[in-house]
């Protein structure tokens, strides 16, 4: 599993950076006209993950954005997704993803659009383990337990990534509010890694080698609109503290 551990280690750091950074703009920016009641606080879920967020209003239609979001999950895909019998699969999620960015509003603060970066903490991994008497076809090739224990699939596209979004409720109002966001998370050079474990003779086999290279690209090429788009659905719940 590919692991930014200097990231992992330094997460509470870069999110109290984050929030400071959004909390700082106000007076940094227009010092001498902080807009009223511009601090809110939220918990969001979604597909960004179950967390919390801050959100500072530079003046009536621009705020700065910043939250925290934690997944930490496996699913279970065994039996999923026309996959074979004797096999189990896991997709393993982010541990945490930070964001930070700019929102306009709209419509007296009804409609907002915005962007930023989006940080995680790991990659996102799915791991097929064979078991015994499986038959098991990569990149054209035949292979059977335990020929071949595990194949490995990690999604790399570095620890940042921009995102675009709409959403609906305003995040600088007071009191409290419902807020829904809808967007993308716009995936950087996104490739697939792919590594297997078994019979090192077959292993370190050029056939095997060429099969695993051609079952990588063939399932990037399959999960393409995925691997280059990580959609944004969610649902918070703020408070403006005025």
């Amino acid at each position: 599993m590919r692991v930014t551990a200097d990231l992992r280690a330094n997460m509470p750091r870069r999110l109290a950076t984050a929030l400071a950074l959004a909390t700082s703009l106000t007076a940094s920016i227009h010092p001498a006209q902080a807009f009223q009641g511009s601090v809110s606080l939220g918990v969001r879920a979604g597909t960004l993950g179950f967390g919390a967020e801050v959100v500072t209003a530079l003046d009536e239609r621009v705020a700065v954005r910043a939250g925290a979001g934690f997944l930490g999950f496996d699913l279970d895909l065994t039996g999923r997704f026309g996959l074979a019998g004797d096999r189990t699969a896991e997709l393993s999620l982010p541990t945490a993803l930070l964001s930070l960015g700019v929102e306009f509003s709209f419509a007296a603060g009804r409609l907002r659009a915005g962007g930023g970066m989006v940080m995680r903490s790991n990659d996102p991994v799915h791991v097929i383990a064979y078991e015994s008497g499986a038959s098991i076809s990569i990149g054209g090739g035949g292979y059977r337990y335990p020929e071949v224990l595990t194949v490995t699939t990690t999604l790399t596209s570095g620890t940042a990534a921009p995102y675009v979004l709409v959403g609906l409720g305003s995040n600088s109002a007071r009191g409290l509010g419902l807020v829904l966001d809808l967007g993308a998370v716009l995936n950087v050079a996104p490739r697939f890694d792919m590594t297997a474990t078994g019979d090192p003779a077959v292993m370190n086999s050029p056939g095997f080698r060429a099969d695993l290279e051609a079952e990588r690209l063939q399932a990037e090429g399959d999960a393409s609109i995925f691997v280059n788009i990580w959609p944004v659905v969610s649902i918070g719940l703020r408070y403006g503290l005025g």
